[in-house]
């Protein structure tokens, strides 16, 4: 009994102990304890991140890339400025014509494709654009241009690692951050990649297929040739700013190779053939469909074409053709617009840092310096007067971000203007670089995502534009009034009429079906509804056509007009 007792008064006194004590009656021991676990929970987990981003810094470059991918295009999407360019919105339509075609034959669906837009964008939108919801509002295009961005992000770091690699053992580390912070961070890449635009799939593959070729050029292995040279193809069915970027790829390879005369030879003529095989599809793809090999460069849908189209609007452009300096500054400006005057200040300093240190060993870097390649290829063409291009918001915004794809130079380059420093002066420099990189970044979005220059031109010609008013008020009614197929109108200037009035291109007899070209003087007898716009190719075969134009008249009635846009319904 007594020991019974006894184990009952330890059982009360323990529990007594257990109980928390009042605030009062912790002492400093207890208080001390409880902080230096703290700081052992903490210091884990700080060291166990820093053995992650040390170990698997490609990894690590990634995850933070596809977060900021995400969030921002959360952020716009939210907003509704993810689909304001109108080239964006002909994109995704593109690929929807692809795969919602009235026509069932292969050749049909496939000649949707059309000209001048490279293929590539389309091609990898077509598994999302099925999807009503991903091409209407389009998703599709932006979930490409997201992924773009990640790749162009990874591979834009191993490239700086190699480009980097003979710095001191702190900088080889350092260096290749602040050229990932630089891109990974810009607003207005942030913006575009959460759009369905062109730009970061460009980046994205002219930045993996440089740091491909930069990776045989440092340790140069036939199959490491071979991949760059397919990177390189596929960069060149992105944007037509690969091209120049594939032909000097092709010198730099035969003067890079450090084996015998055969071998240079051969390696340079295999990673030729397959680096030309992107161009000579495309010619195929064109002589093949319009019977003009080069209908993407002079074509009516050409930047050529559209000019001459719009030459009355555009005629400020001629001031900038022919004169070589005003378009260099041109092309300076509107780089600076997308990316930043003090960072394109930092570019220019570090570039001319390592033209001359590097001087003697410039043919190890050949394949970095490529990322220069469109800066004059852009100059080239304002100079011939084959694109237009006007970056001041004040005025206007045309084409500003063309500007955008520079950033990857600068990305690279900029870093190396804190080379010029030694010792513990390395160090202030390289704050004082990612304190300019975080200040001109916080004032390109001071005033807020929705005025940086590359939303503003996307907004002001896609949204605010008198044609896009009216197509919009047009949008509006079609989903008011469904109209039952089938349809007849020109899909080009009229394309977001498509996506945005709840129409299907399986109900469209448009410019790329066959009974397109089959209607002679009479409508089809199944044309529920005609939509035209004045100066389209419709209304120009209407005034040439006085039967079809009669056919109109007696078979249908007018049902809206919105400006220039005309609907017609049978009667």
């Amino acid at each position: 009994m007594k020991k019974a007792k006894g184990k009952k008064q330890k059982a009360k006194i323990s529990a007594i102990t257990s109980l928390p004590l009042p605030a009062a009656a912790i002492n400093d021991e207890q208080i001390v304890n409880h902080e230096k676990k703290s700081e052992l929970f903490f210091a884990s987990r700080f060291n166990f991140l820093q053995s992650f981003v040390t170990r698997r810094p490609v990894l690590t470059v990634a995850i933070i890339a596809s977060t900021l991918s995400i969030a921002s295009f959360i952020y716009f999407f939210s907003h509704g400025m993810t689909n304001h360019y109108g080239d964006g919105v002909a994109h995704v339509n593109i690929a929807r014509k692809v795969v919602d075609s009235p026509d069932d034959s292969l050749w049909q669906r496939y000649i949707q494709i059309g000209t001048p837009w490279l293929p590539l964008q389309t091609v990898l939108m077509l598994p999302l654009v099925a999807n009503d919801f991903l091409w209407r509002t389009g998703v599709a295009g932006s979930i490409v241009s997201m992924i773009s961005f990640v790749v162009a992000a990874v591979a834009l770091y191993l490239l700086a690692k190699i480009f980097y690699r003979n710095e001191d053992e702190r900088l080889n580390e350092i260096l290749p951050l602040i050229s990932v912070a630089i891109f990974l961070l810009n607003p207005s890449a942030l913006y575009m990649q959460s759009t369905p635009m062109t730009e970061s799939v460009f980046m994205g593959a002219l930045a993996l297929a440089i740091y491909l070729l930069q990776r045989w050029a440092t340790d140069q292995t036939m199959k490491r040739l071979i991949v760059a040279a397919f990177a390189m193809t596929t960069a060149t069915l992105a944007r037509y700013e690969a091209w120049p970027v594939a032909v000097l790829s092709v010198l730099i390879v035969a003067l890079a190779c450090r084996s015998d005369a055969k071998a240079r030879i051969k390696s340079s003529a295999l990673f030729a053939v397959i680096v030309a095989a992107g161009a000579a599809y495309w010619l195929w793809h064109n002589w093949a469909i319009y019977g003009n090999a080069v209908e993407f460069l002079s074509g009516p849908h050409s930047a050529r074409g559209i000019f001459l189209e719009n030459e009355a609007r555009l005629g400020w452009s001629k001031i900038f053709t022919g004169h070589i300096a005003v378009d260099v500054l041109l092309m300076i400006v509107t780089a600076a617009v997308c990316i930043g005057p003090f960072l394109i200040l930092l570019f220019a300093t570090g570039l001319a840092r390592f033209l001359i240190v590097k001087r003697r060993t410039l043919i190890e870097y050949a394949p970095a310096l490529l990322l220069l390649v469109p800066f004059f290829f852009h100059v080239l063409s304002l100079y011939r007067g084959e694109i237009q291009i006007f970056p001041l918001s004040a005025f206007g915004l045309h084409n500003v971000r063309y500007g955008l794809p520079h950033l990857l130079a600068v990305a690279l380059f900029a870093p190396v203007s804190i080379l010029f420093f030694k010792g513990k002066a390395r160090r202030w420099a390289t704050v004082c670089v990612c304190s300019i990189i975080a200040l001109q970044y916080g004032y390109l979005i001071s005033e807020g995502p929705s005025q940086i220059a590359v939303y503003q031109e996307g907004y002001r010609n896609g949204v605010n534009a008198q044609p896009a008013r009216e197509r919009a008020r047009v949008s509006a009614w079609l989903n008011a009034n469904p109209v039952r197929p089938m349809l007849l109108m020109n899909t080009g200037a009229l394309g977001p009429l498509v996506s945005q009035g709840g129409l299907r291109y399986s109900e469209i007899i448009h410019e790329g079906t066959m009974r397109w070209h089959e209607i002679d003087d009479h409508f089809p007898g199944d044309v529920s509804t005609v939509i035209i716009q004045e100066g389209d190719p419709l209304d120009h075969w209407l005034r040439g056509n006085a039967a079809l134009a009669s056919d109109l008249t007696e078979k249908f009635q007018e049902a809206l007009s919105v400006g220039r846009i005309k609907v017609f319904r049978r009667r």
